[in-house]
C-alpha cells in the first residue's frame, strides 16, 4: 500500500484531470483538452501529456495522424492504456472508465466524425453540468464495442435492433436524468452536404420509433428522440428543408422526436434553442 500510495503522489493535479477526462470521452486531442480547461497553455499541457505517456508503465498513448491536404498536421489523439484505466479506477475513484482495448481501431477517414462526435459528448455533459439535479446517466458511441456473446462477435453499443434481424447504428445513445424523468437520445453527427444520406438514416430512426426503439432496450415506457448535429449550419438548413417539403410527409407525425442543431449551436448553448424540421424551437427536455 506504500508504494501505491507513492506512486500516486507522482501525478500532479493536472495530469490527474487529464486521466478523469480520457476516462469520461475516451480519446480528447490537446486542443480539447485546453478547450476543457484542464491547462491554459499548450505547451505545458504537452509536456505533462508526454510525461504520462513516457513513464515506464504508460498511463496514456497516442495516436499520430498524417496531413489533412486542407488544414494541415492533424492533432494527436490521446487515450488512456490499460494501467492509467487501472489508476483512475483505484486511485482517482471512478467506476466509469473508458479506454480502447485495440489501440489499433482508429482510421485516419473516421478521424472528423468520431472528433465531432466527442465534441457533441463535451457539450451535452457541459451544458447539463450547469443545471441543478441534471446529470450525464451515459454516452455510448458507435467506436465503443461490447461482445455479441458468439465467437468473436462484437457489436457498437449504441446499435439499436429495429426487427428481428434488422437493426441500425447511431454515432451515440445518450441518457440524461433531468428534474422530471430519464430522456433518452439517440444522437447523429452528419459531416458533408448529402442530404440523401441524412433521409435515409432518419428514415432508419423512424422505424425504430415505431416499434418503441430505443427506449425498450433501457426499459422506459415513453418515447425516446433523434438529435440531429451537422457539421455547417448551412447542412443543417438543407436537412430540415428537405424534410419539410417531404410529399410523403413522411416524419410529420413524428416531428417533435427530430432535433436538429448545428455543432456550432451545441457548443453555445446545449440545451436551449433546438430546431425542428419546421422551424419551431423546443427545448432538450
Amino acid at each position: 500500500m506504500v508504494t501505491k500510495r507513492l506512486f500516486f503522489q507522482t501525478l500532479s493535479p493536472s495530469q490527474e484531470k487529464i486521466l478523469l477526462a480520457l476516462a469520461r470521452y475516451k480519446y480528447l486531442t490537446a486542443g480539447q483538452l485546453l478547450g476543457l480547461g484542464i491547462m491554459s497553455e499548450r505547451a505545458n499541457l504537452n509536456k505533462q501529456i508526454a510525461e504520462l505517456r513516457l513513464r515506464k508503465d504508460p498511463l496514456v498513448g497516442s495516436i499520430a495522424f498524417g496531413v489533412h491536404p486542407a488544414i494541415g498536421k492533424l492533432e494527436n489523439v490521446h487515450f488512456l492504456k490499460a494501467h492509467g484505466a487501472e489508476i483512475v479506477k483505484d486511485y482517482l475513484r471512478e467506476d466509469v472508465v473508458r479506454f480502447p482495448k485495440n489501440e489499433g481501431q482508429f482510421y485516419q477517414k473516421d478521424y472528423f466524425h468520431r472528433m465531432n462526435t466527442i465534441n457533441v459528448q463535451i457539450a451535452l455533459h457541459e451544458g447539463i453540468s450547469k443545471i441543478d439535479d441534471c446529470e450525464m446517466l451515459l454516452f455510448l458511441t458507435y467506436f465503443d464495442k461490447v461482445s455479441t456473446g458468439r465467437k468473436k462477435g462484437y457489436r457498437a453499443e449504441s446499435s439499436i435492433p429495429v426487427s428481428e434481424n434488422d437493426y441500425l447504428i447511431a454515432d451515440a445513445l445518450c441518457m440524461l436524468q433531468t428534474p422530471n424523468r430519464k430522456e433518452l437520445y439517440a444522437i447523429e453527427m452528419y459531416n458533408g452536404d448529402d442530404t440523401s444520406r441524412v433521409h435515409k438514416s432518419l428514415f432508419h430512426h423512424l422505424r425504430a420509433l415505431s416499434v418503441g426503439q430505443p427506449s425498450r432496450m433501457f426499459g422506459l415506457d415513453y418515447g425516446s428522440r433523434i438529435l440531429c448535429i451537422f457539421e455547417l449550419e448551412v447542412y443543417k438548413q438543407m436537412a430540415m428543408k428537405r424534410l419539410f417539403e417531404d410529399e410523403n410527409k413522411t416524419f410529420a407525425e413524428a416531428k417533435f422526436h427530430f432535433l436538429f442543431k448545428s455543432l456550432e449551436e451545441i457548443k453555445q448553448n446545449a440545451v436551449g434553442d433546438w430546431w425542428l424540421f419546421d422551424r419551431t424551437q423546443v427545448k432538450l427536455f
